[in-house]
């Protein structure tokens, strides 16, 4: 029965939980997040595995998450920064091929933390299903206007049946963004679905699907800065720059703290 060190965290909402340094195969890896993601054990959102030592850290489904590596940000400078001073790194995560940028302000338990990406020249929003779909490295996204059934009960199965009438539900992650516009941006309701990883979740935030959206808006608007409220009530800021013809990527928010400490699992039982 492996004890494993982890920590917890909400980034704007969307709780994540790391298992730190458990040098486990992808497979163990993607049982032990299924494991401790179900409420009776740790419960959140999203899981990854994390080595401090090499600043990389791994989705439950080898997707790639941008509120993940933010929190991961928050984690590394817990043992690095002055307390609330300002850290600045980069860190490997799955699903994306270059380093993710990060800088982190703020002290424990509470900060502000910055993804920097520059994505890749293909990187386009393109009329698909009804919607708008945004293929982003580890992760694709389906934006569809927000309805009154975007609420309604039956919210996961309506995305499920979504994702799979456009064709995504098969890739390594993917979600539906049901989204409007507002005077600063937008409001967003996320679904995510992790085939890996077999989650359906909908999230009380999403970077991946905020960066998604603001290309979207940025298809009409002029590229800069626009704030993008989730479910949670939290906002994510997202600011696109054209850097010699290729767009670079910051999305901002906060993030917490939540809990650390050892939780003991058996692996076969998070295999079911």
């Amino acid at each position: 029965m492996p004890a494993l060190t982890f920590s917890k965290w909400s980034c704007g909402g969307n709780t994540t939980l790391f298992l730190h340094d458990s040098g486990a195969s992808p497979q163990e890896q993607a049982a032990w997040a299924r494991a401790v993601l179900d409420q009776d054990v740790l419960g959140a959102e999203q899981a990854a595995s994390v080595s401090l030592a090499h600043r990389s850290l791994r989705m439950a489904g080898g997707e790639f998450c941008v509120n993940a590596s933010r929190a991961f940000g928050a984690l590394l400078a817990l043992g690095a920064a002055p307390k609330g001073g300002e850290w600045r790194g980069e860190i490997r995560v799955s699903g994306w091929e270059g380093p993710v940028a990060l800088t982190v302000r703020g002290a424990e338990p509470r900060w502000d933390v910055s993804a920097r990406l520059e994505l890749p020249a293909a990187t386009r929003p393109e009329s698909h299903a009804g919607g708008i779909v945004v293929h982003l490295p580890g992760i694709s996204h389906l934006l569809l206007p927000l309805e009154e059934a975007a609420s309604a009960p039956d919210l996961l199965s309506r995305a499920r049946s979504t994702l799979s009438a456009a064709g995504l539900l098969g890739e390594a992650a993917a979600g539906v963004i049901w989204w409007q516009p507002t005077p600063e941006g937008a409001r967003m309701v996320p679904v995510v679905h992790v085939r890996d990883a077999g989650t359906l979740v909908a999230e009380q935030a999403c970077g991946s699907g905020a960066l998604a959206l603001a290309l979207a808006l940025a298809e009409s608007r002029a590229l800069g800065r626009c704030r993008l409220r989730q479910p949670s009530g939290s906002e994510l800021a997202v600011c696109l720059e054209d850097t010699d013809g290729r767009i670079t990527a910051e999305i901002s928010g906060p993030v917490s703290l939540l809990a650390r400490g050892r939780v003991w699992l058996d692996a076969a039982d998070g295999a079911h």
